[in-house]
């Protein structure tokens, strides 16, 4: 019997459908579903994997962890975001490229292309409870998860306080997996430990020294020492501590006509409250400050979060300033809504000129809020610069007279300075 052929137009469209949809199923298991499984056996390849999630810190805590591990020669790889995402293999770092939003399956890609034997580090950079519970489960399977701290959300994805937060970071951790735990407050520890050991995970908690407690972000230190011992590894010694240390400790940074510490890469109230009391502490002559806080549009929660933190400053009994300046999107309704006097600088201003009017005050100038913008790159330039010259620069985007053809721009060297920051967004 011959076969026989459709010659309905209305019918061979219908078997065109048919296979255009078939076709797109193919496509879409191949694109989603093989790349999936081929994944998850490059993560089993992989001895020991570590996932950095929490609040703050999580990216020098990356580092940190594939230093130790890659001078202990370890084919190690690291994934580290923030204001200049990068993938860092035994040593080799190269910039993470991306277009528009950041998508989980960026982690894929990079795994895959730098695939360790060893041990893998990676920085949870989710931002939901939803995307962290996937970037553990899907793309990192950890064996050991750190939880750096626990702050405030500025963006309010994870809770609108610390227990929320605190909930929404432990909801993600996979059963099976050992927490180590570097938040110091003690009522979430108790709920942390609850809550992992709930989930048929089990927990240690981080123990900070008590002539270190002052030190901002010290718990970081102490939690490498954790991690170590979670992966059978030789803990640091005090020495090596030390040395750790003098990287947390906080001064003022001098320049040629005043004093400035930038914290804006902490950008939560809590972290910003401790840098702040540390400084104090460290220099008793210091008692006043002129803050600088720089708002981004679509960080409001963030922007109401600085606007209480500074009420409650300027209404103690002795407030630590007189003023705050302010420069960026939603100026206008942060000084209407400040219970301080508020100077507005212009979203288009020159940073240095911004700098000197903060100088100009005589008191120690204290930054804060928001890094990732262009003004706040070109801010740490003209820190740097009276730092390095003792001369003030001007930000342009072409070479000047004191700026030699063949020198890197001051684009250039803004990335490079924002790229030391340990920025979490």
């Amino acid at each position: 019997m011959s076969q026989q052929h459709p010659t309905n137009p209305s019918q061979i469209n219908e078997n065109r459908t048919i296979v255009d949809t078939i076709a797109r199923i193919g496509q879409q298991f191949v694109q989603r579903v093989l790349p999936g499984v081929a994944h998850s056996k490059r993560l089993e390849q992989i001895d020991t994997k570590i996932v950095v999630s929490g609040t703050r810190g999580k990216s020098s805590l990356t580092r940190w962890m594939h230093d130790i591990l890659h001078r202990r020669e370890y084919d190690t790889y690291a994934k580290v975001t923030g204001n200049n995402p990068v993938s860092i293999h035994s040593g080799t770092e190269e910039p993470i490229e991306r277009e528009g939003l950041v998508r989980l399956y960026e982690n894929e890609r990079e795994i895959r292309a730098h695939t360790p034997k060893d041990a893998m580090i990676v920085e949870n950079q989710a931002i939901s409870s939803y995307t962290t519970r996937m970037f553990n489960a899907r793309f990192a399977d950890p064996d050991v998860l750190v939880l750096s701290n626990i702050r405030e959300d500025h963006l309010s994805t994870l809770g609108t306080d610390r227990y929320k937060v605190a909930r929404g970071l432990v909801r993600a951790v996979p059963e099976g997996t050992h927490v180590v735990n570097a938040e110091q407050d003690p009522a979430l520890r108790e709920y942390v430990e609850t809550e992992v050991q709930r989930r048929g995970a089990t927990v240690s908690h981080v123990t900070v020294p008590s002539e270190y407690e002052q030190i901002p972000g010290i718990e970081s230190i102490y939690a490498l020492n954790e991690v170590l011992e979670a992966i059978d590894e030789t803990p640091l010694s005090e020495d090596e501590l030390a040395h750790y240390r003098e990287q947390m400790d906080v001064e003022w940074t001098q320049l040629y006509n005043g004093r400035v510490y930038n914290a804006a890469e902490v950008n939560d109230v809590q972290s910003t409250e401790m840098i702040r009391r540390a400084l104090f502490t460290r220099d008793s002559s210091v008692d006043q400050i002129v803050p600088f806080l720089y708002l981004r549009g679509d960080r409001r929660g963030r922007t109401v979060s600085f606007l209480h933190y500074l009420n409650e400053l300027y209404r103690a009994d002795d407030p630590v300033f007189d003023r705050v300046h302010v420069a960026g999107e939603t100026t206008a309704a942060f000084e209407r809504k400040a219970s301080f006097p508020v100077t507005v600088h212009d979203k288009d201003a020159d940073a240095v000129i911004v700098l000197d009017n903060l100088l100009a005050g005589q008191k120690p100038v204290f930054i804060m809020g928001n890094t990732v913008a262009d003004f706040m790159r070109d801010l740490e330039v003209a820190i740097d610069a009276r730092k390095a010259t003792d001369e003030p620069v001007q930000v342009l985007a072409g070479p000047t007279a004191s700026q030699p053809p063949g020198e890197p721009s001051v684009r250039e060297k803004s990335q490079h300075a924002s790229s030391q920051l340990p920025s979490d967004d």
